[in-house]
């Protein structure tokens, strides 16, 4: 993969910047710049890099609706009613990565064990946050249910495609999960320690791990390794 090392030195940067500006909260409002550049750069990092013609297009759409919702739940910050825009605009984003992970389905993989792991991590967190979602329930349910599905496609991806982009992507959608549970938990229950330093920091880790994962999964005739 040409230019990793470079972009990679680039994009810590830039999520570093991120990491700052929230630790101060003067400087908050300064994240209209540098948090849509986090997944900003990993969208162009993905269009030069990329070979396939139809992941181009799913996984750009995801990643274009990670940088609208990244920007919505910066405003959500002064206007709360319009969170839930933030919650649709990652829904979407699971999407287009569910479908572009279920292309390289392997359908010897059997899905009842994870399935199993990730509905009972999805109803366990349902149920420990549903008496502070009040009419948020519906639409974090659905949110919960799409997120899990993104990670089964991950999980049931065929891992001999190429080199490590089957662990790439698996570790990339479980971390997006932790970093959304939370984000999830500081919003709607209680206050965690550096919620908002963690959430940031593993949320660019795992788009970072899914889209080399990608690329490296197009790039199956390619011998070079990170």
């Amino acid at each position: 993969m040409k230019k990793l090392i470079p972009f990679l030195w680039s994009f810590t940067v830039i999520l570093l910047i991120d990491i700052v500006l929230i630790s101060v909260p003067e400087l908050w409002s300064y994240r209209i710049l540098s948090k849509p550049l986090v997944v900003g750069s990993i969208l162009v990092f993905f269009l030069i890099q990329n070979t396939d013609k139809v992941s181009k297009k799913l996984v750009s759409s995801a990643l274009v609706c990670s940088i609208i919702g990244d920007i919505i739940l910066i405003y959500a910050r002064v206007s709360e009613p319009i969170f839930i825009f933030g919650v649709l605009a990652f829904l979407i984003g699971h999407i287009f990565y569910a479908i572009q992970f279920a292309r390289s389905r392997n359908k010897e993989v059997g899905i009842k064990a994870p399935l199993f792991v990730l509905l009972g991590y999805a109803l366990a967190l349902f149920w420990y946050l549903s008496d502070s979602l009040n009419n948020l329930a519906i639409p974090v349910a659905i949110y919960i249910v799409v997120l899990m599905v993104m990670i089964l496609y991950a999980y049931v991806r065929d891992d001999s495609l190429t080199n490590n982009s089957y662990i790439y992507i698996l570790a990339g959608s479980l971390l997006f999960m932790l970093s959304d549970s939370i984000l999830a938990i500081t919003k709607f229950k209680s206050e965690i320690p550096y919620s908002r330093i963690l959430v940031m920091g593993i949320y660019g880790l795992a788009q970072l791990l899914m889209i080399i994962g990608i690329i490296k999964g197009n790039l199956i005739t390619d011998t070079e390794t990170l």
